[in-house]
């Protein structure tokens, strides 16, 4: 068999997050699906590719793939796609078999609202101006959103805490003042109360902070029995040792690793014990090939694996194969609850059911596009694949 052409949608627009899909296309008819970079073109990967037999995965992977790092993982998945069909067997089990029908999906809810760039950025702006609050920062919405995702079935969730807010004093020290610092634990708690104990709670700061204010507040929600606190600083800006002092010091979990690309980059953070899960994001970090790598390395270390993930359903689909697979994973993000097309692009719609994905069981992603779906969000005349 041989890759005998590959197309690309358009990006899916900012709404979407510029998802771009991608379709390898074979010399016996077999097509695999996987994802893009929205915008860029495919003509380099074509003179690299074409020609080649897509069932070597591992060769393609080691000899082309792996240094387009995230963009090559979204090739990745077409190529499993594709070996999977041409042998009649979902993905996972050319991974050596799924150890869970289902797969464990934690919802990122950001605050009261979700978040995009945009809105983010304009927040700050306009609380900078006005000296107030936000109201979908105030505590009240993040409770509010946390009730409607446990109604909807989820058994865990993540919040962000590093928000526009009038109490930063300085826009650019890392420093957290006594008024945000309260603001923080007093939603977290907030949040645990309405909830109950039983439902999984984890925050995100995004290394917003400097190391003392960090490790106080992992210190000062101990009480609140966070699955993780996620990158309570910019560590990877160079001093994983910071990181291992605050693990070091509190009894909150604490969480990283989403912007790293393969195994390598994650072998500091275990052998000084500066975490205690991972987040390796799929497909940033690597599709099933590195992202297995990763599990294998924090298993190594007692560690569980909580894949990041803000991409397309494809890659999505992608992901609970993988996981399926991984017998130290915990959770997969679900970042995508403001995106209906996220839901709907497929054939199997509505995939997340009572907080859980099942592992597709037709050939390779066990999956189909819903092109009709996916050009009502694209302009009038537009070519879906190019």
């Amino acid at each position: 068999m041989k890759i005998v052409d590959i197309k690309k949608t358009p990006s899916l627009g900012a709404a979407c997050r510029h998802w771009s899909l991608l379709k390898i296309i074979t010399d016996e008819g077999i097509e695999g699906l996987g994802e893009w970079r929205g915008g860029q073109s495919v003509d380099q990967l074509k003179n690299t590719l074409i020609g080649q037999d897509p069932t070597n995965v591992n060769q393609l992977h080691h000899d082309h793939l792996w240094r387009m790092q995230g963009a090559g993982a979204g090739v990745e998945i077409a190529l499993w796609d594709i070996k999977g069909k041409a042998l009649g067997v979902p993905m996972c089990d050319l991974l050596g078999g799924k150890l869970r029908d289902k797969v464990r999906m934690y919802c990122d809810c950001h605050s009261g609202a979700y978040w995009t760039p945009e809105d983010y950025n304009r927040r700050w702006d306009e609380v900078r101006a006005s000296g107030e609050l936000d109201p979908v920062y105030e505590t009240s919405s993040y409770v509010a959103r946390a009730k409607e995702r446990v109604a909807e079935g989820f058994t865990a969730l993540k919040f962000d805490l590093d928000v526009p807010n009038p109490w930063k004093m300085d826009v650019y020290d890392r420093s957290v003042g006594r008024r945000q610092h309260e603001h923080i634990v007093t939603t977290i708690e907030a949040l645990r109360d309405a909830i109950g104990p039983y439902i999984d709670l984890s925050i995100d700061l995004h290394g917003s902070f400097n190391a003392i204010d960090g490790l106080r507040i992992c210190k000062d929600v101990e009480h609140l029995d966070l699955l993780w606190l996620e990158d309570p600083i910019r560590w990877e800006w160079g001093n994983v040792d910071a990181l291992a002092k605050i693990c070091m010091q509190t009894e909150t979990p604490i969480c990283t690793g989403e912007i790293f690309y393969g195994a390598k980059l994650f072998r500091e953070l275990m052998e000084k014990g500066a975490c205690d899960l991972l987040e390796p994001d799929i497909p940033r970090s690597g599709g099933a090939i590195e992202t297995r790598r990763i599990a294998e390395l924090a298993e190594m270390y007692h560690m569980s694996i909580a894949p990041h993930y803000m991409a397309s359903t494809v890659a999505g689909i992608a992901a609970v194969h993988i996981c399926s697979t991984i017998p130290n994973f915990l959770a997969l993000e679900y970042h995508s609850a403001n995106i209906p097309l996220w839901s709907t692009m497929l054939n199997i719609k509505n995939p997340i059911q009572n907080g859980y994905i099942t592992v597709p069981d037709g050939p390779g992603l066990g999956i189909e596009l819903d092109e009709e779906e996916i050009l009502k969000h694209l302009p009038d005349s537009t070519e879906l694949w190019s």
